[in-house]
Formats: structure tokens, sequence, C-alpha cells
């Protein structure tokens, strides 16, 4: 690279046109990033959703969920089969792995689901559904109106829900807490009985009277017309009017039977914000489409629906995702400025010159800005990890650049050269250390974007980002670096002869100093002077150093053991939510209604803005689970923080509510779409039998509850939901005349309803379901349900009660199975101070302390399972980062001992990591080890530079400790520039205290603290290790040859001569001045 310099120096116009086109390049790469806040993560899931109404989940299980997953279990490339079986859904998640293609694997269950020979034959067809984990509601709008919530769910439906759909970037938009308009057809079962008429007739004759068939075409002459036969009902009340049958010459109508209502569905889940009730309108992106825009248009769209809604509605944006995304983004992005310059200004109080801090200072935004296009290249998105990724590279890109310019500096103030000649000089003599530090850097991080896994999806940006930068700043410090210097220093200085001291140091004599210089240099020669003491006693007394590397070494093990290990940092988002699962057995009313009180003792703390109550909200709409999203005034607006909140509202829920013995989940909202999922706990015991995982769900409860740390302890198995069997005397009805599945049609169609799908009513072009079913009161209790009446051959009507004997008795609420077994999952949250691996670890040992048997296997899901693998996929990767190193310098220094020594200096930063992880009171995740990487990285290059130097000086024949001590001092003054520049770049992330800080802080803090608490000893160090081992190498190894021959010559000794340990007789011949051989004898 060393040519490249001399060339931008004789050709300053060429080194500008490659940085404009870099610069220029990544300018309008930029226009084209989508930002979001994390990596898109590409997990192929295959979700499977079955209706059959009427199910119990044992008969979902049966009938329906077992057939779906010994169909698609042969499919190529599942990672793991999950399963929900609840009353009348079964919902089936297939995940893949990575490398599976999601078209192909939905394809593929499909066929597999269209090959099922006995689903029973009234479900619903079952849906095979894509999940984008990147495509996640964007916005949430809320429209409310003092009209019945048929009339808000019609018009937000009808008007509101397809102008969103419109709007750019929109995949579509959900509602929840609506009642669709539904005809209603409200059927006595004592008419009906009192005509003997069973219920069936009245579907019957639905279908028949409200259908549409064609009539063909007529030929008038010259004109051909189609025949219309409209047949369809076109008001309610000509539904009532539809013929059943003739009694006593009379006509029976459905109005005579029934009562049909223009009204609304039953409804499945339920909404309001701040207590009034609210139809929410969920805005999914697109995947792959940029959030912050897709929000900016829906935002445009709103402006321009607000005028034109309808009298008496309102409309509020209640959830914006791209408040915090952008919020978090351009936090980090102001970061990244402020550390650019506080990096500049270290440049100017080292050099005091401010040519020379432009010039390094060139270096941020050049990298900076050129890596936007690799970013785009590689399909990559502008988040919260490649941001970061940014911000710590400016302490990093400005290295290159202050290295090269104070070796030029340094020849111009000491030497006295040319401009021209110190900037070619300078590169020439730095250029291969800096070649080596960046290439190893390199090395450092590109092992990040191969790995694999979820957590390989969110390091893969940070590895490119910063590989890509680094190289970047290589090229701006061998292109504009020595181009600039050449031109724009040089002034001021003149000619000094540099004194060399008796280790062959060359003093700094600089020409006609300042007062400001002076003063400058008085500071830094102490430093120098006080660093020369220190490490010439050091090299005397090499046995202290080494105890002190030997006590910092072992102590890694206490000091991780003591931090706290995590998956990801949290963040003060200033919004949470509320998971609660009332008592088994509540109505969506009843469940509703309570969420809605606890919601308003939740909105009397200090520091909440609104709650939104939204209830059966889960896919499998249970009526007794609610969710409550709690939204806090913004951050500069109140006291105390998310996570106190959170412990405030978790608190008023078990004093108030105890007694009920709740499931509540308190903490943050997911990142990752949908509410209470993905949790630090989540454990799961599989099995063959029902009632011993239940046993193991309340034991579980009881062994999280024993953890310290551990908050909201759920089981997913939960049983005690009341229920009513009915079961058929199949003799009696023999008896009767009456059918089995009449019976159980009969009571399914009274009591659940049923849905007429061959007829629709049809109004102004939409069409709306007519559901049929027995009035409220008539299906309100067990002695109601006994007189329904059933049809019979031989009797007529008869009632249900005389072939049906009911009995009362509770089940399971849902079964869930984990790849194709029974399964309970056990999920929880953590305090702030709980360590994630700790809990994981005692939980795991407790529960196999059961002794369950070989039949039950445990096994760690979600979060938790992502946890021990980024473990270790980055113990992989710290791996691959010391071998690509070790080999890069090797083929620097053409050593295999040399590697070695910068190598060793690494772990020396891993306690002091820890300590400052320790006195932040973080933990060990996914971003603090990314933070120990690149210290490992920035380490190393200071300890390349002191090696390089030294070995140059040896080649002009300095011995060894004059040359260790006089490197060591020439690379003082840039390895203090690069680390002061670099924790300076960290500052501004590191004392960040608005949105995003946790997340900013759990890297920035871990540099810091690593990097300067790690420098006086490293300094120190990296020298006393160069002897050590350059010690080791001059002990020559024995050659193979005189090896044998020694261990020959043993083998043919006599045995007493070894018991005596006399000298053997016999020699093996040695040639003559082979003193490798004398050596090895």
């Amino acid at each position: 690279m060393q040519w490249l310099a001399g060339l931008s120096v004789r050709r300053p116009v060429l080194a500008s046109v490659i940085t404009l086109a870099m610069v220029f390049l990544g300018v309008f790469s930029y226009g084209h990033l989508n930002i979001e806040r994390w990596p898109n993560v590409d997990i192929p899931i295959i979700v499977i959703s079955v209706t059959d109404p009427g199910a119990s989940p044992e008969e979902i299980e049966s009938d329906v969920t077992n057939k779906i997953e010994d169909a698609v279990a042969s499919v190529s490339g599942i990672d793991h089969l999950m399963s929900t079986s609840a009353e009348s859904v079964s919902i089936v998640t297939v995940q893949f792995v990575l490398e599976k293609n999601i078209d192909v694997a939905a394809q593929e269950i499909q066929n597999k689901i269209n090959a099922i020979p006995d689903l029973p034959s009234g479900i619903d067809p079952p849906t095979v559904s894509k999940i984008d984990p990147s495509a996640f509601p964007v916005m949430t709008l809320a429209l409310s109106a003092n009209r019945p919530v048929r009339d808000i769910s019609e018009y937000a439906d009808k008007v509101l829900k397809k102008q969103l759909e419109g709007t750019p970037g929109v995949a579509q938009v959900t509602l929840i807490g609506d009642q669709p308009r539904q005809i209603n057809v409200w059927v006595d079962p004592d008419l009906l009985a009192s005509y003997g008429l069973p219920v069936t007739s009245v579907l019957q004759a639905v279908q028949n009277q409200n259908v549409q068939l064609p009539a063909g075409t007529v030929d008038q002459g010259n004109t051909q017309l189609t025949l219309r036969a409209p047949s369809r009902i076109t008001s309610p009340q000509e539904l009532a009017n539809v013929g059943l049958a003739t009694r006593n010459g009379q006509p029976v109508r459905i109005e005579n039977v029934a009562r049909v209502e223009d009204g609304a569905a039953e409804p499945v889940t339920t909404a309001n914000v701040n207590g009034t009730p609210a139809v929410l309108l969920s805005i999914q992106k697109q995947s792959g489409t940029n959030a912050l825009n897709v929000v900016r248009d829906l935002k445009v769209r709103l402006r321009a629906i607000e005028p034109q809604l309808a009298a008496g509605y309102h409309l509020r944006i209640v959830r914006d995702q791209s408040v915090f995304v952008e919020a978090s983004t351009h936090a980090v992005q102001e970061h990244l400025i402020i550390g650019s310059i506080l990096a500049a200004l270290v440049v100017l109080v080292f050099l005091w010159n401010w040519r020379s801090t432009l010039i390094a200072a060139l270096a941020i935004p050049t990298s900076i800005i050129a890596t936007f296009t690799l970013i785009a290249a590689l399909g990559l998105t502008l988040n919260t990890i490649t941001l970061l990724a940014l911000a710590l590279v400016v302490g990093i890109v400005i290295d290159d650049a202050i290295v090269v310019l104070e070796n030029i500096y340094r020849l111009l103030r000491e030497k006295g050269m040319p401009p021209v000649q110190a900037a070619i000089e300078g590169t020439r003599e730095i250029g291969p250390a800096v070649t080596a530090t960046t290439v190893s850097l390199i090395a450092v991080f590109l092992p990040l974007a191969f790995m694999s896994g979820i957590v390989g999806q969110f390091m893969k940006s940070f590895g490119w980002t910063m590989a890509f930068a680094i190289a970047v700043s290589l090229v701006v410090s061998f292109t504009l670096t020595p181009s600039l210097s050449a031109r724009w220093l040089g002034r001021g200085f003149r000619a000094a002869a540099p004194a060399v001291d008796s280790l062959g140091h060359e003093e700094a004599a600089p020409a006609a100093p300042a007062a400001a210089e002076h003063d400058r240099g008085r500071v830094y020669n102490a430093l120098d002077h006080g660093y020369r003491w220190l490490l010439e006693r050091a090299l005397r007394r090499r046995w202290v150093v080494v105890i002190l590397i030997f006590a910092t070494l072992v102590s890694i093990g206490p000091l991780g053991a003591a931090v706290n290990k995590n998956f990801l940092p949290t963040d003060d988002q200033s919004q949470l939510e509320v998971v609660v699962r009332a008592p088994e057995g509540w109505t969506l009313d009843a469940t509703d209604r309570f969420g809605t009180q606890m919601a308003t003792e939740i909105r009397k703390l200090a520091g909440i803005d609104y709650t939104i109550v939204t209830a059966g909200d889960d896919p499998q709409h249970t009526p007794n689970r609610f969710t409550i999203f709690v939204k806090m005034v913004d951050l500069d607006k109140r006291t105390i923080s998310q996570q106190v909140m959170e412990g405030k509202v978790r608190d008023l829920i078990q004093s108030r509510y105890a007694y009920l013995g709740l499931q509540t989940q308190v903490g943050q909202v997911s990142e990752f779409g949908g509410s209470g999922g993905f949790q630090p706990v989540d454990y799961v015991v599989s099995g063959p039998d029902l009632n011993v995982l239940t046993k193991v769900g309340d034991q579980g409860i009881g062994i999280l509850r024993s953890i310290p740390g551990v908050v909201d302890p759920r089981s997913s198995l939960v049983s005690g939901a009341p229920q009513l069997g009915m079961q058929v005397d199949r003799a009696r009805a023999a008896d009767l005349g009456v059918n089995a599945v009449d019976a159980a049609n009969a009571l399914f169609m009274l009591v659940q309803g049923v849905e007429v799908k061959t007829a629709k009513y049809t109004e102004a072009g939409q069409q709306y379901k007519i559901v049929i079913r027995a009035d409220k009161q008539h299906r309100s209790a067990r002695e109601v349900l006994a007189q329904l009446p059933v049809s019979s051959p031989s009797q007529g009507v008869v009632a249900l009660e005389q072939v049906v004997t009911a009995s009362r008795g509770t089940g399971p609420s849902e079964i869930s199975h984990y790849n194709r077994r029974r399964q309970v999952e056990l999920t929880a949250n953590l305090l702030p101070e709980a360590s994630q691996q700790t809990v994981l670890q005692v939980l795991d040992r407790k529960v196999r302390a059961l002794g369950l048997g070989p039949q039950y296997e445990m096994t760690f899901t979600g979060q938790a399972a992502e946890q021990g693998k980024q473990a270790a996929a980055f113990m992989q990767s710290f791996m691959l980062s010391f071998l690509f190193m070790y080999l890069v310098l090797a083929a620097q220094f053409e050593s295999w001992i040399h590697p070695v020594t910068i190598l060793l200096s690494l772990p020396l930063t891993v306690p002091f990591a820890f300590l400052s992880i320790l006195f932040v009171h973080g933990s060990l995740n996914i971003l603090s080890q990314l933070g120990i990487l690149v210290l490992f990285g920035v380490v190393k290059k200071n300890a390349i530079l002191q090696i390089d130097r030294a070995n140059h000086l040896r080649v002009l024949g300095l011995d060894r400790d004059a040359a260790i001590v006089a490197a060591s001092r020439d690379r003082l003054r840039p390895i203090l520039m690069t680390t002061i520049a670099f924790v300076a770049g960290m500052i501004p992330l590191a004392i960040s205290s608005g949105v995003g800080a946790g997340t900013n802080r759990a890297m920035s803090s871990v540099i810091i603290g690593g990097q300067v608490l790690s420098l006086l000893l490293t300094l120190v160090a990296i020298p006393v290790m160069y002897s050590l081992f350059d010690d080791l190498g001059k002990v020559r190894a024995p050659s193979w040859q005189a090896v044998l021959a020694w261990v020959r010559d043993r083998l043919s000794a006599p045995r007493w001569e070894w018991a005596t340990g006399r000298a053997v007789a016999v020699s093996p011949t040695l040639p003559e001045g082979d003193t490798e051989s004398e050596d090895a004898r």
C-alpha cells in the first residue's frame, strides 16, 4: 500500500478523486437505506390455523392438530414444530432453519395438508400463512364514537381500512375490538317444537331461498338478452318471510319461530382507550419497506382523512412504532457526530496544529459515508446495530490517519524533512504497521458477518459495517492523509538536529516552540519520562509483571461469574404492557370489565399518559385473557424509569388482586411482535401424560418463585376450565329413532350457532354473514338446554334431555405441543438485577431433579434458547478472530512467536471489561460482548505499533531492551492519541440518558472502562512479554535426528545404568561442529 501513498503525494488530484468518489457513492446509497430498530431477521415461519367451531381442546388435538403435525413433520428443514389446541381452533407453527426458502416451505406445507384424507368434514379449510418478523405493525389507530360498536366497526372496515391499505408500504390493516355487521336469526326452540320442526329446517330454508342462479339467454332479433333470476334476500324482513313448512293449511315462516335481527357478530375481542370503547386499526407494513417512510406516508394520509370523518367519529394515533425507532436512531447519529468532534479535538490537543487536526478528522466522515455504499449493496438496513457500529468505528477510523499523520509530523518536527519527503517517508516507515493493524482488525470483525442462527442475523450487519469502514480508513490513510500532509503541513518548522540518548532514542527537538506547545510539551515529557522509568524497571524485574499478568488472567473466572448474563440490554421505551389471564371460565365481557377496572387503577400512578385494554387479543381469542398497553409520559417529563414503573404496576396488581390467583406478566413491550412474548425465561417440558405435565407446571411455578430475581411466573397448561359434557344415550336414542349425529348437530346449531355459508346477505355490493342460533334465554342454563328440540323420524320432535345426559366437569383450556409431544411451557420475567443465565441454570437443575423419567424432555425455547446459542456463537467468533489475527500477524512479522506476544495481551482487557460492567450495574449481553471484541481490536493495534517499531530498531542495530524502550516511547504518543480519541468518541454513547440509552451504554461502557483501566498494564505487559518470547525463541529445539539417537542410545544401555543414573558408555556419533546436535545432547 506504500506505493499508493507515494502516488497520492505526487498526484494529489487523483487522491482527491478517489476520496470524492467514495463519498458520492455513500451519499447516494444513504438515500436508499431503510431505517429500522433492529436488523431484519429472516426466520422462515409457517403458521397453519384451522377453525372447528364448538370442538373442545381435546377434540381439536386428536382430530386436527395431530393429523396436521403428522403430515407436515416430513417436510425437510424443520427446526422445531409447535402447536396449540384450544376451544374451536388449532394453530400449528412450523419454524424452519434459516437456510430454508419460505416460499418453498409454504408450498410444501400446503401440499402435505391437501393430502390429509381424514380431517373433520365440518371444519373451515386450513389456512397456511407465512410469517415475516420484519413486517410488524408500525402504527395503531383508535376509532371511537358515541355509537354502537357495530357502527364503529362498519365504518372502520368499509371506509377507513380501505383508505389506509392504499397507502404505499402498507401490507394489511387488522381490526381489534370490532363487531362486524351480521344478520342474526334468533331461533325460539319452543316455537320450533310447537310446530314440530327441527332447527335444520331453518338452515335449509335460508339456503334454498337465498341463491343467485343463472337463467340463460334469450335472442330477440339481433339482440341477445341475458336473463336474470334474482332470488337473493335483500332485507331482513324478506328473510323473515321465508317459508319453512305448512301446518293446518297455514304457512309457517321464519318469523313464526325466530327473530331476525340486523345486528352484529358475537365479539371475540374488545378494546378501549382510557375506558372508552374503541375499534383499533393495527397497520402492518410490507416486508422490506422503510418503517419511517411508511409511517410518514400514513400520517399524510391521516391528515387527508380527518376532515372527511363522519360526524361524531374520532380517530387517534395510540401506538407509533416509528417514534422510538426514529428517536433511538437519531440519538445514535447525534452521538456519532459529537464523538467525531471530540476525537478530532484530541488530535488538536496533542499536535496543536489545526491543519493536522483537519487532515485526521477528514478520515471520519469519509470512512463512515463510504460505508453506506456497502450497507446498501448488501441489502442491510440502517438500524441500532449498524449505527452503533458506525459510532464505535469513529475512534478506529481516525486511528490510521493519526498514526500516519503523527509519524509525518514527527519527521517534520524532529528531522526537519521537507513536507513532501516527510509525507512519503513517514507513510513508508509506518505503512507496514498500519497495514498489519488494519487487516488484523478486519479479521476481528469479519467473522461476525458469518455467524449462524438468529444472533448471526443481528451480527451480520455489525461485522460488515465495521470491516468495511476500517478498510476505507486504510485507503484514506494512504491517499488523502499523506497527500494533504505534503501540502498543508511544514509551515513553521525548521530543521533541528535530533539528540540520541544512550538507548538510541531520538529526543524531540522542536524548532521555535510557542508557549502553548512548551506547556503541552512539559506534560507529555513528564508522561514520557515516567513511562521510561516504569518500563526500564519492568524489564529488569520481569517476574513482577508476569505475576501481575497471571493474577489478571486468573481474575477472569471470578469476575465473569459475578457478571449478570442476559440476551439483550433493556431500554426505556416509555411504554410497557400488562398481560393477565383471569380465572378460567370468565366470559369476554367480564374480562373486559375487569381489565378496564385494572387500567383505571394503573392510570392513577404518576407518569402514566394513557392505557389501552384489549381482551381476547391472542391468536386463540382466549376470552379470559387481556392486555393493558401502558403509555408513559416522555422520558424528560418524569422522574422514574420504566423499570421502576414496571415494579410499581406489578406491586399494585399483587396488592389489589392477589385473591383472584391471576397469572400476570408486567414488562417491556415486545419489539418482535405479539404481546407477552419473547420472555427472558422460557422453558418447555414435553411428555405423554397431560396430568403429569399439569403437575409439573404447578411445581414449576413454585420453583420459579423460589429463584431470586424472578417475577411473573406462568404455566401454559391451565386446568379447571368449566365444561358441561353432553353424552348421547345411544340405546334411548335408538328407541326414539334419533340419530346421534342429528342430536349433536342440533345442539351445535342452537348453542354455538351456524353460519349459512352458501348464502350471504347482500346490500350495496357488500356481503354479510347470516347466522342461525338459539336466542340467548334459550341457551343460558342447563335446564333450558335440556328442552332443546331434536328431530325424530318416528316421534317428530323430542326434547334433548330424552336422548342426552349432561354432567359438569373441568378440563384444560388449551393443549400445547412441542415437536409433536404434549408440553407445558414455563415462562417468567426478570428483575433488572437478575442474571438470565443463572436463573435458567437453576430452573433447569431443579426441574430435572423432579425425576420425571426418560419419556419427558426438557429444553429452553424463545429468548432463553437464543441466550445459550449466542454464547456459543460468540465463542466461535472469538476463536475465528484469534485465528485470523494470528495468521495475519504471522505473515506481517514473518514470525510464529511475535503474534503470540500480541494476542496474549488481549485477554488482559477482559477483567477490566467485566469490572466496567459491574460498575455500571449492566450485564454481559450481545452488545457488551461486541464491546469486548472491539476492545480486543484496539489493544491489538497498540501492541502491533510497539512490536513493529521494536523490530525495526533492532534491525538498525540496537540491542533488544534498548529497542523495546525506544520503540515504546516512540509509539507512546500515537497510542495515547488513538486511545484517547477512541474513548472520546465513545463518551457521548456512555453518558446518554435518552431514548435507546440502555443499548448505547451496554457497549460503550465496556469499551471505555476496559480500554482505560487496561491501558497502563498493556503498555508494560506487551514489552515484557516480547522480551520473554524473544528469550524463548533463542532456545533452539533439538533436531529430530539427535532425539532419535538419544532414545536409541538409552534403549541400548544396561538396565543397571538406568537405575543408578550412571552415564551411558556408548554415545551416538555427532557430526563435527553440529551445534544443534550438541545442544540436543
